[in-house]
């Protein structure tokens, strides 16, 4: 390609549009013809004219005029643009397109779509600590105890991990009851342990210090006690007094 010709298609600059926007106009409700329309209007005001007539839309475009003008409408019904005045050459105000709209309209999309995915996300993981829980019990929950569990993290706000690990202790502890469980949960949250890092340092200074048994490296919870172990460590007796 010619220097000069590159030089001028590099000057002509780049329209740029999120993806976000790309990939979800169609749930803003919009349709291909006002997505390019959107792609036009941002073009225009980039090279700083602001109020594009209709026939220079349509001239980029495959529409009529009448045809740009009812997608120019359309846009604004939906309120996905708007039309303001701003003040022009000589103090004189001037109409100008704005997409705030859209962008507005779009971050709300974009925020809902995260919590939509966390919401998912943290279903899943519940999933999977009731699955855990029904595994180690060796039957379903109850009706009570799922709710129970539930209320760990929905009102307690314990980490998920954090109830995997204050099972695994009830498992070595060979004391496996959702009381026994909630008691370890208190009890963390009184030392202010918030995480499983934590959780795992607090067990593992406990048991070295009454000499429990460890938890097995393969499975991290079943662990079956000797002949000549000792008393575990009891978190309901720590809780006393």
């Amino acid at each position: 390609m010619d220097n000069k010709i590159m030089q001028k298609w590099l000057e002509a600059g780049y329209v740029t549009l999120p993806h976000v926007l790309v990939e979800n106009y169609a749930k803003l409700g919009m349709d291909e013809q006002e997505l390019v329309v959107v792609l036009q209007l941002q073009s225009f005001l980039e090279k700083q004219i602001y109020f594009p007539s209709m026939e220079d839309i349509a001239k980029r475009m495959t529409l009529s005029t009448e045809q740009a003008f009812r997608v120019i409408q359309a846009l604004v019904t939906k309120r996905l643009i708007a039309i303001k005045q701003q003040e022009g050459t000589a103090q004189v105000l001037a109409e100008s397109y704005t997409l705030e709209p859209l962008w507005e309209k779009l971050m709300l999309l974009f925020e809902n779509m995260h919590e939509e995915q966390r919401v998912v996300s943290q279903q899943h993981v519940q999933i999977s600590l009731y699955s855990q829980f029904e595994q180690e019990f060796g039957r379903p929950l109850s009706p009570m105890e799922a709710e129970m569990l539930s209320a760990w993290i929905d009102q307690d706000c314990n980490n998920p991990e954090l109830i995997r690990e204050a099972l695994k202790e009830a498992v070595i502890s060979q004391k496996l009851s959702f009381r026994y469980i909630d008691r370890i949960l208190l009890n963390w949250n009184r030392q202010n342990i918030k995480t499983a890092e934590q959780a795992r340092a607090a067990s593992a200074a406990f048991h070295e210090q009454v000499g429990t048994p460890n938890a097995d490296k393969t499975t991290g919870i079943r662990v079956k006690k000797s002949e000549n172990s000792i008393p575990l460590y009891d978190w309901l007796d720590k809780r006393k007094g």
